[in-house]
């Protein structure tokens, strides 16, 4: 009797499950990125198997995944190779598998369907399109053993005596549109400037496009190399003798932009984007305190963050980078042995320590948390305009502006300006919940306000 029990409990499985198997097909959204992805569900009652093809990329075909599981009203599984794993419960209708995706930290909601999904277009309304109404320069500049890939637009109408701005992005590798979850502000920025007769330079990162050179060893001193560099080109143009020159940095990139101009005498004017004008230190501190809480996480969590960044700095100041190492790992499991159960449970010592130390303990760390404005800005002769948004939880603006206020040389008190626009995030966008997550949901790339304030403010320079 038994193999015939064990004959129909198969038949019996296979006709619970059957109808999952065949191809599910589904469309998402995350980080700015559109993604489709077809899925075929064998579920073989003795060794079930899930596939996946995106149709979008002839990379992604048929790829078997790993750690499948199917039960009567779920289906999960894990894609090794990226560290995406997925979780959908299953609808007894056969319809729709409804579930959520995550990879590390960031999960979002991918639900499967029988019939087939069209890619997902993000809505982007600023974002100009090719053919452009003025003239559009595709250039290279050298910078020592690396080459930089630029873009040059130039305004139409506006004579010969028009000032040019040289754009600085923030943190992280960019292209020269600083393309962001979908946005790409430089690119809207050059666009605005070009209808409003000003000049835009704009250029890729080190090893990003058609840079050369590696963004990840580069410091804070090497990116305000190529902000020079690209002002030195400008500089040597025969066709912009007589024209005014600056540089407009966005977050870290304003960092980059006072660097260039204690040493560079060529840039005669500075638009600081949601920068620091108090320190690194500060900043970071401020940073991680508002974007856990932001986020959802208990107060608890967020200054426990704060004090643990503030201590981080401090041996990173105190000891140089070979013998900052173990003190920093024993720091770090000091903090982490009394750190909120609510964080512990987010992150293992060994996770965070590795991550924090890799991240800091180099050369552009050292720079970032060793930073103070006022050191660049007391020195600095030419005029700055500091922007920042009320709602900004990467640079905070009120203690940042007033960094800024407080620090701006004699020479240039008289035409620089420190302003806070009402209801923008980090990227000056006017948000909703104002937390990093919601870049990517908003339309909006970059506030009309502050396109004009910078328009204004550069074209009345003097």
């Amino acid at each position: 009797m038994k193999p015939i029990l064990l004959f129909t409990l198969i038949l019996l499985t296979t006709s619970t499950f059957g109808q999952i198997n065949g191809t599910w097909h589904t469309s998402f959204s995350i980080m700015g990125n559109s993604n489709r992805l077809d899925m075929f569900v064998n579920n073989n009652p003795i060794n079930p198997s899930i596939s996946v093809t995106n149709p979008d990329s002839d990379k992604t075909k048929n790829l078997l995944m790993d750690k499948v599981k199917i039960t009567d009203s779920t289906l999960s599984f894990f894609w090794t190779k990226t560290g995406i794993s997925y979780e959908g419960k299953y609808s007894k209708t056969g319809d729709s598998l409804v579930g959520v995706m995550s990879q590390m930290d960031v999960k979002w909601e991918v639900n499967f369907t029988r019939h087939e999904h069209e890619k997902i277009v993000l809505k982007r309304p600023q974002e100009p399109k090719a053919p452009f109404a003025y003239p559009v320069e595709e250039i290279l500049i050298q910078n020592g053993e690396n080459v930089l890939g630029a873009t040059l637009t130039l305004p139409l109408n506006a004579g010969s005596n028009y000032p040019i701005v040289v754009l600085a992005s923030g943190s992280g590798a960019q292209d020269r549109n600083c393309e962001l979850v979908g946005h790409k502000s430089f690119l809207v920025i050059a666009d605005y400037f070009a209808r409003n007769g000003i000049a835009c330079l704009r250029f890729d990162d080190r090893g990003v496009g058609k840079s050369t050179g590696s963004f990840q060893t580069a410091s804070l001193e090497d990116f305000a190399s190529d902000v020079n560099t690209c002002v030195n080109y400008l500089v040597q143009d025969p066709r912009f003798a007589g024209n005014k020159i600056g540089v407009a940095g966005h977050s870290e990139g304003g960092m980059h932009a006072l660097i260039a101009a204690k040493s560079n005498k060529k840039i005669q004017f500075i638009v600081e984007l949601a920068s620091v004008g108090t320190s690194g230190r500060e900043v970071l501190a401020e940073q991680n305190y508002l974007i856990y809480k932001a986020s959802g996480s208990s107060e608890e969590v967020g200054v426990w963050a704060k004090e643990t960044i503030t201590g981080i700095c401090g041996i990173l100041a105190a000891n140089s980078a070979d013998k900052a190492v173990e003190p920093l790992s024993k720091y770090i499991e000091t903090r982490y042995a009394i750190a909120p159960k609510e964080f512990t449970d987010m992150t293992s010592v060994s996770q965070y320590k590795m991550g924090t130390i890799m991240m800091l303990n180099n050369d552009w760390g050292r720079q970032f948390t060793g930073f103070q404005a006022a050191n660049y800005l007391k020195k600095i002769k030419v005029p700055v305009l500091a922007i920042n948004g009320s709602k900004d939880i990467q640079v905070p603006p009120v203690s940042n502006q007033a960094g800024f206020a407080k620090s701006f040389s004699k020479k240039s008190l008289s035409q620089s300006k420190a302003i806070v626009v009402d209801g923008l995030n980090h990227l000056f966008q006017n948000c909703n919940t104002c937390t990093t997550s919601e870049y990517v949901e908003l339309e909006e790339t970059f506030s009309e306000t502050v396109l004009k304030e910078m328009t204004v403010w550069i074209k009345g320079l003097h």
